[in-house]
């Protein structure tokens, strides 16, 4: 068993750098839609943990979650524009509001169905899911730090998110093929999508080359601001069980990344700031599967009865809901798979519908990801009580 921190890191960086290059090489490919860079750089940790290769505890791996974590939320968080949001009008914010009250509800519901099978961690385990599914698994992440979720019941919780949500995600593409169909079965409103596309433009960021120069800033910004978040963590008292200094970490970096979002120099470095973020992201999923055991699988089926029950309480819920604003079934997919899926996989289910809705999903993606931290630690806090 290899037990030298820098023999870690540098083993745990070896498979972030090639999941991503993995990825960009096979982006296409079906296999990356259904397994995205998230599983590549979780799962082969996983694997060489339960191999006897690599060791389940190490001071690395707690530096990883004190230091990194913060640091890369930051980066990722700044990359949030909320200006967009009235670009798009307020139907797309409507229909997105109405999907994350949808799986709120469903969470809540599942906590009470099956709290007593999955045990004294049911509150910790739905609030990180529940942050998956209104932002993504940097939120999922993020959560179960600032809960304290077990990597024994992470890892479970992990494989079920993923299979369930590409399980929604086909559905939601198949469905793409009848969407006149379904928009004259539940009455849509055409004209609520008319006004979304015309107010939707196709602008990114502006690509920039990542100098040494920019690296530095980014580096010193995103890990200095994390680092005083993590100080200030420590300044604020704890409230009894509930909320601890790991909560009060995420609660700080959320807010200092979106108050940073707002900055010129934020939607400068955009770009760059999402890609050293999202390796730096990579690098802290790759050590929370170091400190699982692949045996946790075991417990996988729970997770996706779970998954699978909440899933279907939230598409009914939505349905219901987008049967009475008259929500099109193209807005009803973007914005649930926005909540649901992510930056990933939104932009996908978009795409079957009309292109002109891809920036749509990535704007309301990016929003999702700017609350889920929060909607998930006010969950967990909400469920202690019962």
């Amino acid at each position: 068993m290899i037990q030298d921190p820098i023999a870690i890191a540098v083993i745990l960086l070896a498979v972030v750098v090639i999941a991503q290059r993995w990825h960009k090489r096979f982006k296409n490919a079906p296999v990356m839609r259904i397994l995205p860079t998230p599983v590549w750089c979780y799962i082969p940790p996983t694997l060489l943990t339960t191999a006897g290769i690599l060791p389940i505890e190490s001071p690395l791996y707690d530096w990883i979650s004190t230091y990194v974590l913060p640091g890369c939320l930051i980066l990722l968080l700044m990359t949030t524009d909320l200006k967009t949001l009235r670009k798009i009008g307020k139907h797309a914010v409507i229909a997105f509001f109405g999907s994350s009250c949808a799986v709120f509800v469903g969470g809540v519901i599942c906590y009470f169905l099956f709290k007593n099978w999955i045990g004294p961690e049911s509150d910790k385990a739905i609030a990180t899911l529940m942050a998956s599914w209104i932002g993504g698994t940097a939120n999922q992440l993020a959560v179960k730090h600032a809960t304290g979720l077990s990597d024994q019941l992470f890892a479970p919780l992990f494989i079920s998110d993923i299979t369930m949500v590409y399980v929604w995600m086909t559905l939601l593409m198949i469905l793409s093929g009848s969407q006149k169909k379904i928009d004259r079965m539940i009455n849509a409103d055409s004209k609520q999508l008319e006004e979304i596309l015309h107010g939707a433009r196709e602008k990114g960021p502006e690509k920039k080359k990542l100098t040494l120069d920019t690296l530095l800033k980014l580096l010193i910004l995103g890990f200095g601001i994390g680092i005083l978040c993590t100080w200030g963590s420590r300044q604020i008292p704890e409230i009894g069980n509930a909320v601890n200094q790991a909560t009060w970490v995420i609660i700080l970096v959320t807010t200092a990344g979106l108050l940073l979002s707002l900055t010129r120099f934020a939607r400068k470095e955009e770009e760059n700031a999402n890609q050293i973020g999202y390796f730096f992201f990579y690098f802290v999923l790759a050590s929370t599967g170091a400190k699982a055991n692949l045996l946790a699988v075991f417990l996988a089926p729970l997770f996706l009865l779970v998954a699978f029950v909440w899933m279907a309480i939230q598409g009914i819920l939505y349905l219901l809901y987008a049967r009475a604003l008259r929500i099109p079934i193209g807005l009803f997919a973007t914005s649930s798979q926005a909540n649901l899926g992510g930056v990933v996989s939104a932009p996908i289910v978009a795409s079957t519908y009309d292109s002109k809705l891809v920036p749509v999903a990535l704007i309301l993606a990016i929003f999702g990801n700017g609350i889920g931290n929060y909607v998930g630690i006010l969950t967990a806090q909400l469920l202690r009580l019962f």
